[in-house]
């Protein structure tokens, strides 16, 4: 009697990043391309709801990824906290899961949460300026007239408006932040403290170099 072939059930191998907003996956779909990393982007569709991307963090570990990340932009969080018809609701259900999170010991070396306070933009503000306790409450009133301020070889960010052309032009917006990126002191800056979220700004994308392994400051 021939005897049944059991699929053995394949192991990912590599990384899932979770983050909701479309500069968080394009930025890291550069850091892919030019790192050659095995990292798969979640979710595939648009999901603002911390709980269900918790879920994603959770599913994942589940299935095996070596390494999870979770990048979280605060302006989002902030924003449904106060269009919610329960007032501190969405930002209570936050502190929650975060802590949850962090202190689940069994993910200890398997998640990294990356919070950027009030969102990713600030990252590249600091490929510019140093680390300080400047706060940015808003994108678009704040913190876009100022990286329209950067000079790399020309304006770098004179016309960007988060647009798909913008971070994939030739060369990428990746590529053209590399030499700023070398000179970021990984060690100044700050970790999010919500203590602190409402009077300080914060990225902790270098988080996300630490974890992987790179240092574009020893090239």
């Amino acid at each position: 009697m021939a005897r049944r072939k059991i699929k053995k059930e394949i192991q990912p191998v590599g990384y899932v990043l979770i983050a909701d907003g479309e500069t968080e996956q394009w930025y890291v779909e550069l850091m892919k391309k030019h790192y050659n990393i095995r990292v798969k982007l979640q979710p595939e569709l648009s999901c603002h709801s911390i709980k269900k991307q918790y879920e994603l963090v959770k599913e994942s570990i589940d299935k095996g990824y070596e390494h999870v990340f979770w990048i979280i932009d605060f302006d989002s969080i902030q924003k449904e906290n106060n269009e919610a018809k329960n007032k501190g609701s969405v930002l209570q259900e936050f502190k929650r899961v975060y802590f949850e999170a962090k202190n689940a010991l069994k993910w200890k070396d398997r998640l990294t949460i990356i919070v950027n306070n009030p969102c990713l933009e600030y990252w590249f503000y600091l490929h510019q300026h140093s680390e300080s306790n400047r706060y940015f409450a808003q994108y678009e009133t704040d913190l876009l007239p100022i990286l329209r301020k950067f000079d790399v070889g020309g304006r770098l960010f004179d016309k960007y408006n988060k647009s798909h052309q913008d971070y994939f032009g030739k060369p990428d917006l990746f590529k053209r932040l590399l030499p700023y990126l070398k000179k970021i002191d990984f060690q100044r800056l700050r970790s999010f403290d919500f203590q602190t979220c409402n009077s300080e700004s914060v990225s902790e994308m270098y988080k996300l170099f630490e974890s992987l392994n790179i240092d574009e400051r020893t090239k």
